[in-house]
């Protein structure tokens, strides 16, 4: 069963307050999460249970911008989810992404904008929930914020790629609300936050740069979705374009060595964020502080 014990933490970003929210743990295979990396490796970063799972985080962002309150991924959703799917993902459906809002004070109605760096079922699990009904958006306030490529994609799955979503209770009941925004490129979605893409786990694939003067904040999404994959060859078998997240991952990385960028991960189970360092033979290594 999942834990989650985190403390909420927060940090300033100009005149932006950025807070970490911690909305549960689900585990998956670990070979699966390193592709090609040997086990007697991998291992030894993130030691596997009896069935070769590793434990993960399901890391969410609160950004506060002077105007609008902005929520950057939702979770795995584990209370929509059966009771075997629970079982094979390790997840406890006690808590979520609006547990997680509410540790730090703010209710789902609250919530503006939730951007999605994309829509497999553990980032965009969270977008709703179930009633009477049926499903509705958890936040119902919101216009949600995803690539067009990546929309296009997760409702026109094939067989290759169509158990990483789940359309029917996640995706297609926003878009019969007529929450969707979709968006193409680099955009600014609002004061001091904006997405660019970063192909490689899926074609569309996003990242998203919250900043205010010289401060930045950059929720990298699955690019790097712990702290142990900054190695450029460490690349999860569900890229679909592993060629593309070496090149990407390289970019972005030295990038925000360059300019400073507190870096989040969405799935490390331990460390939230830290600031990115190269080293004489260029390997990235994570830093409290600069």
């Amino acid at each position: 069963m999942s834990e989650s014990n985190r403390k909420v933490d927060s940090r300033t970003v100009g005149d932006i307050r950025v807070t970490a929210l911690d909305a549960g743990r689900f585990s998956l295979d670990g070979g699966t999460m390193f592709g090609v990396v040997p086990r007697s490796i991998w291992e030894k970063k993130i030691p596997p249970d009896e069935r070769n799972r590793i434990q993960l985080g399901l890391n969410c962002l609160l950004v506060e911008t002077p105007a609008e309150t902005v929520l950057v991924e939702t979770g795995v959703g584990a209370e929509k989810l059966s009771g075997k799917h629970r079982d094979i993902y390790g997840v406890d459906p006690s808590r979520g992404v609006v547990d997680a809002l509410a540790d730090a004070g703010v209710a789902p109605e609250a919530v503006d904008r939730v951007v999605l760096t994309h829509l497999h079922m553990d980032h965009a699990g969270g977008t709703t929930v179930q009633t009477d009904e049926g499903y509705v958006p958890a936040f119902p306030n919101a216009r949600y914020i995803v690539q067009r490529q990546e929309w296009e994609d997760a409702v026109g799955a094939d067989r290759q790629t169509v158990h990483g979503y789940n359309a029917e209770s996640d995706l297609l009941p926003m878009e019969r609300a007529g929450v969707m925004e979709l968006v193409y490129g680099d955009v600014e979605v609002c004061y001091g936050v904006r997405v660019f893409l970063t192909p490689g786990h899926t074609k569309a694939h996003q990242s998203v740069l919250v900043q205010s003067g010289d401060e930045a904040v950059c929720f990298i999404g699955d690019l790097v979705p712990t702290r142990h994959h900054m190695h450029p060859v460490y690349i999860m078998a569900f890229d679909l374009y592993p060629r593309k997240t070496f090149k990407v991952r390289q970019q972005v990385l030295k990038q925000a060595a360059d300019d400073g960028w507190l870096v989040a991960w969405p799935h490390d189970p331990d460390q939230v964020w830290a600031y990115i360092t190269i080293d004489d033979r260029g390997d990235y290594t994570p830093v409290e502080e600069l």
